[in-house]
Order: structure tokens, then C-alpha cells, then sequence
């Protein structure tokens, strides 16, 4: 798979970008609507298809209801800790649709966390709507295919970030990691790309693929290289340096597994932060490096927030 092609990733914050949502959605023969009721006030069809937090409190339950008045999906907030935003949203999915209901709470209850968000996916059948399983918590983005639509789930490593994409197996409606990421986007970390040569260098050692048993190579890096990134560097005009290191991918184990301060049945990715490797390019050879004294030999550091 060709880097420049893993992914095109929507970043968000807070809720996925996505087709604007409105009072009604219309798929599948079916129409949707979102219903709402704050604290101590009936249940409405929201106008938006969005609840919010108000001055009055918070969204105590919502639904999610069909053209006939059919409650096709509820949630009941926990008790003393209310839903702060609801919304219903439509995705194109390589000629199909999927629905999926944005949830978040100011705190998961007890848990410190802050904000709680959690969604919800759903196929809008012939027959109505179907879930997705797991709902997830942790979904950030979306990355667009040829194939169709995945989620992606960015995690900040410190020295860097990187995304896993998740798929939708339409058939058993299901979530999963999607098979055969032999790469992973790379990203800067936030707030640290590199733009100036760096005083990082030594020796590593450069495998031929993340396998600490795959053939390797010894590698100088030597001092004031640049550091660059796949998705920025000009193929045109290259940063002026004896040596340039470019930053191709990452790749660790990844897996879904139950999230922690979750209701039951919501999942999470989690990823081996001890089994973590980064694709490089340098010199004309390209390999994976795995460490910390690895990363930080070729310029990398640790974000302060993760020290």
C-alpha cells in the first residue's frame, strides 16, 4: 500500500465531520428523527437533530424514532449524570448509508473523564435500523476509501502520532480493526514538527519490516540531519541537509477491546505501546526502527505532556 494512499483523514473535535445533520433522515425508505427530553421536560422531536445541555440541565433520554412514531433505538442517561450533547448524523458509505448517534457526557460517572463521548452505528435497513457492533468511544475521524468509508482512531505515542482504521463489516454488522494495516499514518506529534536540523545521532538499527526477527542493518544517523514526514515533504525542494530522514509510517499491535469507565458492551482501540515501530527513509534505504533510544537518535523527543 502505497503511504501517500493509506488514508484520507477528517480530524475532529468533539464530533466527527461528517454530512450536516438535520430534523430528519431519510434512508433506506425509512424517515428518522431525533427525540429528546432535558431534565424534568417531555420528550420532543429535536428541530436540529441535535439535543444540547441548556441552562435548565442536561438530556435525560433520547430516541431515536421512524416516520410512524416507531422507537427504533433509546438511551436513558445514568442516573445524576445526564447526556450534555446528542446528535444524529447520516454517512455516504460506497453507495450505502450509515447512521450514527454522537453521544457525549460531561463526565463518565466517577471516573474523572472529561467529556464522555460515546457513538453509536446503525445500518438503515429495508426493515429498520440495525446496530453496529460495539458502539465505540475514542473514534476521532474518518478516513475515506475506495472501498467506502472506515473510522480511524489516532493515538498520540509522545514522539509521534499515528491512526488504525477500523471497518465496517456490513454483512454481520460488525466493527473491527480492518486486517492487513501493515502501516499506520504517522503524524508530528502536536506542536513539535520538526523544521530545523537536528543535533540527534548515532547508530540504529533499520529492519526490513516490524519483526524484531526480520534481517536488519546497522545505520548512522548523523548530526544536524532534518527530520521530515511523509505527508508534508515537497517531492520538488527537499530541506537542505547531509542527510534526510523521512518519516514514512508506524505500526503496532492493535486491538478492540472493552473500554475502561464504559457501559457494558462499549469497546475501545488499544494499541502495545511496547511493540511500537516507525517506517523511515534515509539515504535511500527504507526500514523500520523500534525503541525509544531509537526514535530519539534519529530527532524524535518524547511531548512533555507525555514524560
Amino acid at each position: 500500500m502505497a503511504i501517500a494512499s493509506l488514508i484520507l483523514l477528517t480530524f475532529l473535535s468533539g464530533v466527527p465531520a461528517q454530512a450536516s445533520s438535520s430534523a430528519t433522515i431519510k434512508a433506506s425508505g425509512h424517515t428518522y428523527q431525533l427525540f429528546c427530553s432535558q431534565e424534568g421536560e417531555l420528550i420532543l422531536a429535536s428541530e436540529t437533530g441535535l439535543c444540547e445541555k441548556t441552562e435548565s440541565g442536561g438530556v435525560q433520554r433520547f430516541e431515536i424514532r421512524d416516520e410512524d412514531g416507531e422507537v427504533q433505538f433509546f438511551q436513558d442517561a445514568p442516573a445524576g449524570n445526564p447526556f450534555s450533547y446528542v446528535g444524529i448524523f447520516s454517512i455516504a458509505n460506497a453507495g450505502r448509508e450509515i447512521l450514527d448517534v454522537d453521544t457525549s457526557q460531561d463526565e463518565i460517572h466517577g471516573s474523572g473523564q472529561n467529556p464522555a463521548h460515546l457513538i453509536y452505528y446503525f445500518d438503515p435497513a429495508p426493515a429498520g435500523l440495525v446496530p453496529f457492533q460495539p458502539p465505540l468511544v475514542g473514534v476521532d475521524g474518518f478516513a475515506h476509501l475506495t472501498t467506502g468509508v472506515a473510522l480511524s482512531r489516532t493515538f498520540d505515542a509522545g514522539f509521534f502520532q499515528f491512526s488504525v482504521l477500523l471497518d465496517f463489516n456490513v454483512p454481520a454488522h460488525r466493527i473491527e480493526i480492518m486486517p492487513d494495516q501493515i502501516a499506520f499514518s504517522a503524524f508530528p506529534p502536536r506542536g513539535r514538527d520538526k523544521s530545523g536540523p537536528s543535533p540527534a545521532s548515532g547508530g540504529i538499527v533499520l529492519y526490513s519490516n516490524h519483526d524484531i526477527g526480520a534481517p536488519k542493518a546497522a545505520f548512522r544517523i548523523a548530526p544536524g540531519h532534518i527530520v521530515t514526514w511523509w505527508q508534508s515533504l515537497n517531492p520538488i525542494e527537499k530541506p537542505a541537509s547531509s542527510q534526510l530522514v523521512t518519516i514514512l509510517a508506524a505500526w503496532a499491535p492493535a486491538s478492540l477491546k472493552p473500554a475502561d469507565n464504559a457501559p457494558e458492551g462499549v469497546q475501545m482501540v488499544y494499541f502495545d505501546w511496547n511493540n511500537l515501530w516507525l517506517q523511515i527513509q534515509v539515504d535511500g534505504h527504507t526500514g523500520w526502527i523500534k525503541g525509544t533510544s531509537s526514535f530519539r537518535t534519529i530527532g524524535l523527543e518524547m511531548t512533555n505532556t507525555q514524560r
